[in-house]
């Protein structure tokens, strides 16, 4: 968005001169900024309602999730995160990728200012860049974990309302990490394994099956904490190979729309999948359910 305000204001000033262009260029990132920080407060206002905001709303908006998740982030880390530097640099470093345009562009210096420390604690707790981002990669997927565990016990949901708050909670997370950084350290740790790459995911797999016994009798199908924990690798597998190659397709509308279905295909009972597929015309969730 700066970079077609700047391009405007090459193109008007010829017209009109420069103090005039450069004040509405002035006057369109103002409102541009506060348009933002209308849509992040309603954004956090729903989350702290209990619910998370409908991500393939804000799929063109990935700054905005990221401004939403850097909150969520940074409170789970206080809570979280032992070490007050690891903190600093996780913070510093969510909200630098964000809004550069390739890796390169994010400078270690940035990084120690913005985090209040210097160039040499980085390098003494991390070593090198790629460590660090590896290192933050992880810390980012383990916190929205925690994000989850503190925000979905909050609130008794039919499968419906817990299978949108769980994949708009963890997608709208991927997409704060860029496409070329996920496939830049896959190309590097890949060789560790699918799972060593992603150690979050079975936290994830126990916090849905203690949340899917905790609340009989809303619906919900007697599942295995593992079929759970395939349906998650899945899941994350299936991001992850979205991400890579030339022409990733992550993010999308329908990738997101479509784990939504086959989630709830996998932990509603065949009574609560029939409810909504005789609400909803235009597809059915049975066509993912085997009774």
């Amino acid at each position: 968005m700066l970079s077609k305000l700047s391009f405007q204001r090459s193109a008007d000033c010829a017209a009109c001169g420069p103090l005039k262009c450069c004040e509405g260029i002035a006057t369109a990132w103002r409102s541009l900024l506060n348009s933002n920080n209308q849509k992040a407060t309603k954004l956090a206002n729903i989350i702290k309602g209990g619910d998370w905001f409908d991500v393939e709303d804000y799929l063109a908006e990935t700054d905005l999730i990221t401004s939403v998740w850097a909150d969520e982030i940074s409170k789970a880390a206080s809570q979280h995160i032992a070490d007050n530097r690891w903190e600093a640099f996780a913070l510093a470093g969510i909200r630098q990728y964000a809004s550069a345009q390739s890796l390169t562009e994010v400078k270690i210096a940035n990084l120690a200012k913005q985090a209040g420390y210097s160039r040499s604690t980085f390098f003494r707790v991390f070593d090198n860049v790629t460590k660090y981002q590896f290192h933050l990669f992880k810390i980012v997927s383990s916190l929205s974990v925690d994000v989850y565990q503190d925000r979905v016990f909050s609130k008794h949901r039919s499968p419906l309302e817990f299978v949108n708050f769980t994949i708009n909670l963890f997608y709208s997370a991927d997409c704060t990490i860029p496409n070329d950084w996920v496939e830049t350290l896959w190309k590097r740790y890949g060789h560790c394994g699918f799972d060593d790459f992603n150690p979050q995911l079975p936290k994830i797999s126990k916090v849905i099956k203690q949340y899917i016994q905790d609340h009989p009798g809303l619906g919900y199908a007697d599942i295995s904490e593992a079929d759970i924990h395939a349906f998650v690798r899945l899941y994350e597998r299936d991001i992850l190979e979205s991400r890579l190659g030339p022409t990733p397709i992550f993010p999308s509308e329908s990738q997101s729309s479509r784990w939504k279905r086959m989630f709830l295909g996998l932990i509603a009972d065949t009574d609560a999948l029939r409810r909504i597929s005789s609400h909803r015309s235009s597809f059915s969730f049975l066509k993912f359910y085997d009774p």
